[in-house]
């Protein structure tokens, strides 16, 4: 169905119904749900393939715009590149390791907030000191 190739494409659904020949968007997202009995979704592969030529057409763009110095292509380009990395998984990861309370602090802790709702009449601040949490930042290359 044309509606749904140009709208996988990237295109509005006003643009998919002028290429399909529809009056107007919506008739044409109509369309394609009686077509397939629902609007169907697009596989993630599919949509990621769509960006990364998406991704060219600007990089293309922004490097034309760079080489003739253009005011912001620089910005532009980085922009593109550092989606298309991201789009990868092409930045090297940084692995983020928390550690919660022991279960001793955790107990006390959540024996004073009920300490302190209990007695309305002598409310008591917990001490946020008492939980702490480590925070370990290991490179990629470190992970097992």
């Amino acid at each position: 169905m044309k509606a749904w190739s140009a709208r996988v494409a990237g295109n509005t659904w006003a643009e998919s119904a002028a290429v399909a020949g529809f009056s107007d968007g919506p008739a044409a997202c109509h369309a394609v749900k009686n077509y397939f009995g629902t609007l169907p979704q697009v596989d993630r592969e599919d949509r990621r393939d769509l960006w990364r030529e998406r991704y060219e057409a600007l990089w293309r763009i922004a490097l034309q715009d760079a080489e003739q110095s253009r005011p912001g292509a620089l910005r532009a380009a980085v922009a593109v590149g550092q989606r298309a990395a991201a789009l990868d998984g092409l930045d090297a990861p940084k692995v983020v390791r928390a550690e919660g309370p022991k279960a001793a602090q955790l107990e006390a802790f959540v024996q004073s907030v009920i300490e302190a709702t209990q007695d309305p009449g002598a409310p008591r601040e917990a001490d946020m000191d008492e939980l702490e949490a480590e925070v370990v930042e290991d490179s990629a290359d470190a992970m097992p």
